[in-house]
Order: C-alpha cells, then structure tokens, then sequence
C-alpha cells in the first residue's frame, strides 16, 4: 500500500508555537495586523525595462532582507508549490541551481485551498522547510523568486516565505512588484519602518503610517 500523504491544515505545527496562523496566506498584508509592503521594481522603472526592473527589484529585496535578519541566529525558508494532492517530484528542483538540494528540504505536508475555483478538480498547496544556513542562500533564492514573471533564468514558481521563528517575522517576496514582511509584534517592525520607508509601496502609505506612528 502506497504510504499516505499527510492532509494537515497545521503546517506549522512541527516549529514553536509563534505565529496566531496555521500556515502563511499569499497576502500578508491583508491578512496580519503588523505588516508593512515594500515596492521593488517601482513605478517608475517601465515593465519594458526587464533587467533594470528585475536588478533594482533585487538590490531592494536584498537590502531589505539583509537589514532585517542581520542578528537572526536560525532562518528558515518556506516553499510551497500548487499541485494535486500528491505533491510534484520535481516541484524542488528549481532550488538545484543554488546551493540548496531538495534533499535539504522536510516536507511539512498539504494544505488544501478552498478558494481554488480557477482551477480544475481539487488543489493543494505542498510546503517544504529547510534552514538557510549562509546568507547568500538568502539571496540565491530571493533571486530565484523576483524574475519568476519577468523572464529571468533561473526562477522557481512557488511562494516562498523566509521566517525567524525566534523573533515572530516572516518575508514574503511575492514577484518584482513588491514583497511584504510581517511580524507578531509591532514593535518588532518599526525600525524597519524607519529605516526604508522610502521604499514602502505608495498606494498602501496612509495604512502604514497610521499602523506605524500612532
């Protein structure tokens, strides 16, 4: 008998107890009260500027992400990718051509996705884990992620999510047009809010102004 796929909706449950969610949504800063959104390519970079958008897309992630997790002793990356209810074999494959394996990678399990009406039949979101163990990796897969709709080599198509469990903060860079942090504490995100706040997405400034300096 084939060995079961775990159906969990718990996919955090195996790590400290931080975090009021049972996995991590596409949109952070809908779904959390501290959380501040970031513009990466910019408005006034032109979609037709592929690399001058992906490079400051980048430069920015990277500044960010390097600022935030400067004194974090554990990181985590998050990876999930869409699928049936058996996951992908080669949905880690991507991360080959980092210095991560998908043999470094724990399979946490699936989380079924209610609002999955664009797609035919039954889907499942399949998350992995594994720990960012030098810097660069960081940086390895922030590039992987922000040239996934810009057509830049190479690239994955699942979200991902790089988490301090220790400290209640996760990053989640969603394509070049920007990339939201969160934590559980507010105090947690207000230096970082001070510090590139000239990078904060423009449409979404009167929010975090209000969450931020009241």
């Amino acid at each position: 008998m084939a060995k079961a796929i775990p159906s969990t909706d718990n996919i955090l449950g195996s790590f400290a107890p931080v975090f009021p969610c049972t996995d991590f949504s596409h949109n952070l800063f809908r779904d959390w009260d501290h959380c501040l959104r970031f513009e990466l390519g910019g408005d006034d970079v032109s979609d037709s500027l592929r690399l001058r958008r992906f490079i400051q897309a980048f430069e920015r992630a990277d500044a960010v992400a390097s600022w935030l997790f400067r004194d974090t002793e554990e990181l985590w990356l998050l990876s999930s990718d869409y699928g049936d209810e058996k996951p992908r074999k080669k949905r880690l494959k991507p991360y080959k051509k980092t210095t991560l394996r998908p043999s470094d990678f724990q399979y946490l399990g699936k989380v079924f996705q209610e609002d999955s009406d664009d797609f035919t039949g039954d889907i499942y979101r399949h998350w992995d884990a594994t720990i960012l163990k030098e810097r660069w990796q960081l940086r390895e897969v922030l590039w992987l992620t922000l040239g996934a709709e810009m057509g830049v080599r190479p690239t994955v198509s699942a979200d991902i999510y790089v988490v301090d469990f220790a400290r209640g903060l996760v990053l989640h860079p969603y394509d070049d047009r920007g990339m939201d942090v969160a934590a559980t504490q507010k105090g947690t995100l207000v230096p970082l809010y001070q510090e590139y706040h000239d990078w904060l997405q423009t449409f979404r400034i009167d929010e975090m102004c209000a969450g931020f300096e009241g």
